[in-house]
């Protein structure tokens, strides 16, 4: 399997396991992606793995600052020295003041100058940030002095070539093709049984396929929020705090959009506890955007690709949820069953096994950025160009064919089958089936008289 990977990835596969055993994220609180072009940047098949991690904690430690950093990096600047800092920069321009700033978390600075060089070479740095290496300079400015960023070089990789992807699926079988999926993952394909690996690369089904909703319900330690924090910087993880309306749609003083017109996913982790300022507004602008895609505030009327994944914890006795309606364990907002409705699948997170040393990825995968990339161009891709994400013809609820529709799209695209595929019915069908099933047996606890448990579909 690793030959095969290397055989038919090339430069975008890498050996997780050397990426584990070298433990860079134990010195730094870095994403997977970052960490994996750091070993790919300074690894060296002819020196021990020691001699590796030196190189790229030296690395770190001149190019990727803490925050107790920050003072001496200004002060430097400062006194005209230039420095290359590795970050995610986001760039923003404030049509009021005609000006582009830049946000730098590593300096707590959220209006930096940037050189329009940088923005023409690497265009991506608008689309909600990028990770890479800037050269900084401390520049006059307003009779005083501000930091610019003269020069930047990406770290994540650029477009993915779709044929070449294609190409690469026809020399594994499905089975195969799940346990690369499952290693990019970072988790040991050998360590999951074909069901629980099933229900792992559902959780990447929001990444591949715009506006889906889901949910995974589980019990704490298997894994869910790594996932979401460590393969897209097109995800947005929120672990806790309560959420407004402006951070959430849109910022009337600052005229900003909010988390769920800027990314491919909003992730609200901790679901069971998790709080909203101005709930019943939120609620409402939920129920609205859910269902179509657009929201207005303010007179902005907004429209956004971003799906909606809530992650939580729910109790269980004997790996099963102690009781039948377990989203009642939810915060209120969501026992009501015309939101819940609007959501398209409901992951059994109690069917995947918490994640133990031994689930570690121990061979070779795709590279987390790479992958991250991939998923992210598989959202808007014509099938001219990438020729899957086909659907059933279906007809009954017009809610459950919507949601068998999107996740049959999302798992087309993410496995590469079709409808006319032998396998398509068993690896994509069904558990789109599943997912919706999972949703309206929850709704029929909240609203016996109006919803039954069973799908309402039929096939044309």
């Amino acid at each position: 399997m690793d030959n095969k990977i290397e055989q038919y990835f090339g430069s975008m596969a890498i050996n997780k396991k050397l990426v584990a055993d070298l433990k860079i994220r134990e010195s730094r609180t870095i994403p997977s992606f970052v960490e994996e072009w750091l070993v790919a940047k300074f690894s060296d098949l002819t020196e021990q793995p020691i001699e590796t991690r030196k190189k790229i904690t030296r690395f770190m430690a001149e190019h990727l600052p803490s925050k107790n950093d920050k003072e001496k990096i200004k002060w430097n600047l400062s006194n005209g020295n230039e420095m290359v800092i590795l970050d995610k920069y986001s760039v923003r321009t404030d049509l009021k003041k005609g000006i582009t700033f830049v946000s730098i978390p590593s300096l707590d600075l959220v209006d930096g100058l940037v050189a329009e060089d940088v923005i023409h070479s690497c265009p991506e740095i608008l689309a909600g940030g990028q990770w890479g290496a800037g050269r900084l300079r401390a520049v006059s400015h307003n009779k005083g002095k501000a930091v610019k960023l003269i020069e930047f070089k990406p770290m994540q990789s650029g477009k993915i070539d779709l044929e070449q992807m294609v190409l690469a699926r026809q020399n594994f079988n499905t089975s195969e093709w799940i346990d690369l999926l499952v290693r990019t993952m970072g988790c040991e394909p050998s360590a999951y049984n074909d069901r629980q690996k099933r229900y792992l690369i559902l959780r990447l089904l929001p990444m591949v396929q715009n506006n889906l909703n889901m949910m995974e319900l589980a019990p704490k330690g298997t894994g869910k929020s790594f996932i979401f924090s460590n393969l897209s910087r097109y995800v947005w993880l929120n672990s806790g705090g309560a959420l407004s309306e402006a951070q959430l749609f849109y910022n009337l003083s600052s005229k900003q959009l909010g988390l769920m017109a800027t990314n491919d996913v909003l992730v609200l982790d901790e679901g069971q506890s998790i709080q909203f300022k101005g709930e019943n507004d939120i609620h409402a602008k939920f129920k609205a955007y859910l269902e179509s895609g657009e929201f207005s505030r303010g007179g902005e009327k907004v429209t956004s690709e971003c799906g909606l994944m809530i992650l939580a914890n729910i109790e269980l006795h004997n790996s099963q949820p102690t009781r039948p309606d377990y989203i009642r364990e939810l915060p209120k907002m969501f026992h009501d069953d015309a939101l819940l409705d609007r959501f398209h699948g409901i992951i059994p997170g109690w069917e995947i096994p918490r994640f133990t040393k031994e689930k570690i990825a121990t061979g070779v995968g795709l590279k987390a950025d790479a992958f991250g990339e991939y998923l992210h161009q598989l959202r808007s891709v014509s099938d001219v160009e990438f020729p899957y994400g086909r659907i059933p013809t279906l007809g009954g609820d017009i809610r459950d064919t919507k949601a068998i529709e999107r996740t049959s799209s999302g798992l087309s695209k993410l496995l590469m089958l079709n409808p006319e595929d032998a396998d398509y019915e068993e690896y994509v069908l069904k558990p789109s089936m599943e997912l919706r099933g999972m949703v309206r047996r929850q709704i029929s606890f909240m609203n016996p008289s109006e919803f039954s448990p069973e799908l309402d579909i039929t096939f044309t």
